[in-house]
């Protein structure tokens, strides 16, 4: 557990960490004074560096007033004028007391502050104790309690969509320091080589005794490579009159760091003369622009292969697990093709920083947001501003000397903004001038508002956007709208006449991304109850009740086998939007969400234990920087289908790609290659070539492979890929009459007649009858001991007294768009074995999405659903088809939808099926429901 703080380093003989020996005390009352605290009974062993919530099972949600206190022996270090102490971060706000003394405030839960304390702290024995305040939720306890300090005008982040961070969460530590030091060693380095240090200096010995100390003391720097060797080593005097001193220098050819060469130096300063003191930084050369509409990473072009990290740890919550578990992590991130990690809405701990400097990986920093959806989100006021503006300086002094940090965003889906108000989108635009301009040293670009539905940029140097669909239910509009978004259109900017918009700015989805649920350990961790708010579909306690209750274990055997699934079927949906994205030249950079699973939200590439999901290896290939795709001309083939293939290329590496070649294969036999274009520039996406091939013939519901790449001139292979074609036998129907009620289902009865189907309005007893709508035909033919099979596609399709009811799924919880449905069938058993590839339905079944559920089914009645839907951890559980006794008759219920029937082989195909098991003797359903003889006029379309 890391509680020290791993800040700009002095020599360490002259610190002393605080790590143990602290107590806590809450106190709800908010009212207690120190000197109450004191005495009071309550208190309880405690360690820094990790809040509160994580340390006390009673304190999980507690948020209001806590007393920390500790006992320390301070050494005595040779020529020590000051002593420094150095608070990491705390959560929220806090008073400082030692030995009884106020030392002072600080308000702020993400950065780092310091007092000095050489007045108040003595040799030997002392006591410290601090005061903290971390605003609660509740307005009227927070109205109450800390009026000045509203929760939804703090800095806060996304603490309250998961589990809340109170208290001193990084370490504590007392720095000795002489009567001269060095406070800040800042870079501020160029590509070139060339460079300029800014050394702050500090202490009574510049103004003392008419700064003969300072006269007398030189300042040396030295700065190292990579490999330790010496590259710049330079001597001046201090000057008493300044502060601030600047050396400027150059450094030859220097290595630039970037994802697969971080090339880090390292710079030591220190005084010598009649004082010695020691500090020591890392920097590196980089830039990062963003220029005629496309990223450039020191000067080359730059795809952006993102993942959103909210940056929350299994046990320890906001505080890094250790250094090995931030690197394991980052690790894995590359080894997934990630190069940059957007860590949301928190500032990350000098540790994940410090590693990403070491690792290459860059990171786009945010501002965490005082106002979210929990709030009213739209929530602005002075105050909070002016709270954000003093964090952002705390965290650029901090964080000033990081080449890994590459992007700044200031607001997160306008939390905390309401950007239909003039003078606050003046405040934004204002904002970001003033944020551009002091990182612009730092080669850093700044984000105004990373938007999304119903918000926009006002003026940013990238043009990103968020957006989430259930795959495959929503493919269709996911390619619609992503064709728009890559067409620069008018929407992602201000309507109000005042948005700053160049039309160079990067393009790129910094949003979006698909649920899979993780493999569960044998110990469910304490968080599992929780939940996001009163939103029940994310609720992961009870997920091993859910899967037995409603018959999983039947279809996947156990829960784990079962969540192996939903991750390839994550898989398989991001691949989809990966290559969607890349296939528009436009698009320059994408960011999913996200890198790891954070309690409930469970979108990872890794699990909320770091564990690799189970297609780690076949997303690794996606995400590099070149890649060969097909566009593939339909979801679902037949056999023997003659296709063509469009081919395109995503080309970001530096690789010479004269007489390269194209080659492709597939697992029934079919192979061949062709030739890519003379010349591809970097930085370019190309349509190429079509792939012409037969389909082998099937007799069943076959999944065909198949393989392509791109091998150099001298043979070398430098990207591949690989496509699963779902093909069905081309069957003609089994049945020979059905019954379509007059007036109903007009056009799918001519594509029914077209298939061979005699279709009548009165088809007598013994024939299936076919309709969208149960009314009193419906009812008669049931009762006369008929088959139906009704293709529910609005909420009056049932009578309004059946326990189970027709619902729409856009526009609610239902529809999957951020917490994934899905959508899964019996396998090994009629209609469904007749289409099935797998338990859940991957791009196969896309044209046949249902927009429909059908709930009010229970648990027990779960084994007629024929085929069903399950939202996020085995939640608000509904029938896509299902089966049951009216009357005499039988009933075959589904909201799958037949549109395409006749064109599409899966739709065709499972119409088909459903006809044919209504008809057959396999139909044999234990949920009856009852008759309804009399059908309300008003209910009937």
């Amino acid at each position: 557990m890391i509680s020290s703080l791993p800040l700009q380093t002095s020599d360490a003989a002259q610190r002393l960490e605080l790590e143990y020996g602290w107590e806590f005390l809450a106190d709800p009352s908010a009212r207690m004074l120190r000197e109450e605290a004191e005495h009071a009974a309550g208190w309880r062993s405690a360690r820094v560096g990790l809040s509160w919530n994580v340390q006390f099972d009673d304190l999980r949600d507690y948020m209001g007033a806590a007393w920390y206190r500790v006992s320390f022996e301070l050494p005595a270090f040779r020529d020590t004028r000051h002593v420094l102490l150095k608070f990491g971060a705390v959560d929220y706000f806090c008073e400082v007391f030692l030995n009884g003394m106020p030392i002072g405030t600080h308000e702020g839960g993400y950065t780092p502050f310091s007092f000095e304390i050489t007045s108040a702290v003595r040799s030997g024995a002392n006591e410290l104790m601090i005061r903290v305040i971390d605003p609660p939720m509740d307005e009227a306890q927070n109205r109450a309690q800390f009026p000045e300090m509203m929760y939804n005008e703090i800095p806060h982040g996304k603490q309250n969509w998961y589990v809340q961070n109170s208290g001193i969460w990084q370490g504590v530590r007392i720095e000795t320091c002489p009567s001269l030091y060095i406070e800040r060693l800042d870079i501020i380095p160029d590509v070139s080589g060339r460079f300029e240090i800014v050394a702050r200096l500090a202490g009574v010995g510049l103004t003392a005794e008419k700064g003969v100390i300072a006269t007398e003391t030189k300042l040396e720097t030295e700065i190292f490579d990579t490999s330790g060797r010496s590259v710049f080593r330079s001597t001046q005097a201090v000057d008493s009159l300044a502060h601030t001193m600047h050396i400027v220098g150059t450094i030859q050819d220097p290595r630039l760091w970037e994802p697969d060469g971080p090339a880090l130096y390292a710079l030591t300063a220190w005084l010598s003369g009649p004082v010695q003191y020691h500090r020591r930084t890392r920097f590196g050369f980089r830039s990062f622009e963003a220029r005629d509409g496309k990223l450039y990473l020191n000067g080359k072009p730059f795809y952006l292969i993102g993942a959103l990290d909210q940056d929350f740890y299994p046990e320890t919550i906001h505080s890094p697990t250790s250094e090995e578990y931030v690197r394991d992590m980052m690790t894995k991130a590359k080894r997934l093709g990630i190069n940059l990690l957007r860590c949301h809405l928190k500032v990350a701990h000098p540790v994940y920083l410090d590693v990403a400097d070491e690792l290459g990986m860059l990171i786009w920093a945010e501002l965490p947001s005082w106002s979210d959806s929990w709030f009213p989100a739209d929530h602005f006021s002075t105050m909070a501003a002016v709270r954000a503006d003093k964090m952002f300086w705390e965290i650029l002094i901090r964080d000033w000397n990081h080449p890994c940090i590459v992007l700044q965003t200031i607001m997160n889906e306008s939390w905390g903004i309401d950007l239909k108000d003039a003078s606050q989108r003046q405040w934004l635009t204002a904002t970001f001038d003033r944020i551009k301009a002091l990182l612009q040293p730092l080669g850093r670009l700044v984000v105004d508002n990373s938007a999304c539905e119903g918000n926009f940029h006002v003026k940013t140097d990238i043009e990103d956007f968020h957006q989430y669909y259930s795959m495959p239910d929503h493919v269709e509009k996911w390619d619609k709208w992503l064709a728009e978004l890559a067409s620069r259109p008018e929407w992602t900017f201000s309507p109000y006449g005042d948005a700053q918009r160049t039309r160079r700015e990067p393009l790129m989805l910094s949003e979006f991304g698909n649920w899979g649920l993780p493999k569960l350990p044998k110990d469910i961790p304490w968080w599992f109850e929780m939940a996001f708010g009163e939103r029940g579909v994310t609720r992961p306690g009870g997920v091993i009740e859910r899967f037995h209750a409603y018959g999983f274990d039947a279809l996947f055997g156990t829960f784990n086998e079962m969540a192996e699934e939903t991750q390839w079927h994550q898989f398989i949906s991001l691949k989809y939007e990966i290559e969607a994205i890349r296939s528009h030249d436009s698009l320059k950079g994408y960011v999913i969400t996200g890198i790891t699973d954070v309690h409930w939200e469970v979108n990872g590439l890794l699990d909320m234990w770091r564990n690799e999901k189970v297609y780690a290896r076949e997303l690794s290939g996606l995400q590099q920087k070149d890649l060969i795709m097909c566009n593939l001309p339909a979801h679902c083939f037949y056999g023997g289908q003659s296709v063509q293939i469009k081919t395109v290329l995503s080309h970001f590496s530096d690789a010479d790609l004269r007489g390269a070649i194209v080659r492709w294969s597939t697992d029934w036999g079919a192979s061949g290659e062709f030739a890519l274009p003379a010349s591809l520039d970097r930085g370019t996406v190309t349509h190429l070539s079509e792939i012409k091939l037969e389909l082998p013939r099937v007799e069943g519901p076959s999944t065909e492979q198949l393989e392509i790449q791109v091998r150099l001139r001298h043979g070398h292979r430098i990207t591949e890929n690989s496509y699963e074609l779902f093909v069905l036998p081309a069957t003609k129907p089994c049945a020979d009459v059905i019954g379509v009620p007059s007036g109903r289902l007009t056009t799918l009865r001519a594509k029914l007649k077209d298939a061979g189907y005699e279709t009548r309005d009165n088809a007598g007893a013994a024939a299936v009858l076919i309709t969208d709508q149960y009314d009193e035909v419906v009812a008669e033919h049931l009762n006369g001991g008929g088959r139906v099979l009704l293709l529910a596609a609005s909420p009056d399709s049932t009578p309004p007294d059946w326990p189970i009811a027709v619902k729409l799924r856009a526009g609610t919880e239902l529809d999957g768009r951020w917490f994934s449905n899905f959508n899964w069938v019996r396998t090994e058993r009629p209609p469904f074995s007749a289409v099935a590839f797998g338990p859940i339905l991957g791009f196969e079944s896309a044209a046949v999405a249902p927009e429909y559920i059908i709930e009010g089914v229970t648990p027990e009645q779960f084994e007629d659903v024929l085929s069903g839907i399950t939202f996020g951890w085995l939640n608000n559980n509904c029938a896509l088809a299902l089966q049951a006794c009216v009357g005499s008759g039988k009933l075959i219920a589904t909201t799958y939808r037949f549109e395409r029937y006749g064109s599409d082989p899966y739709a065709t195909q499972l119409l088909n099926s459903l006809l044919q098991y209504a008809a057959g003797p396999e139909c044999q359903p234990k949920l009856r429901l009852a008759p309804v003889a009399h059908v309300s006029l008003n209910h009937v379309s």
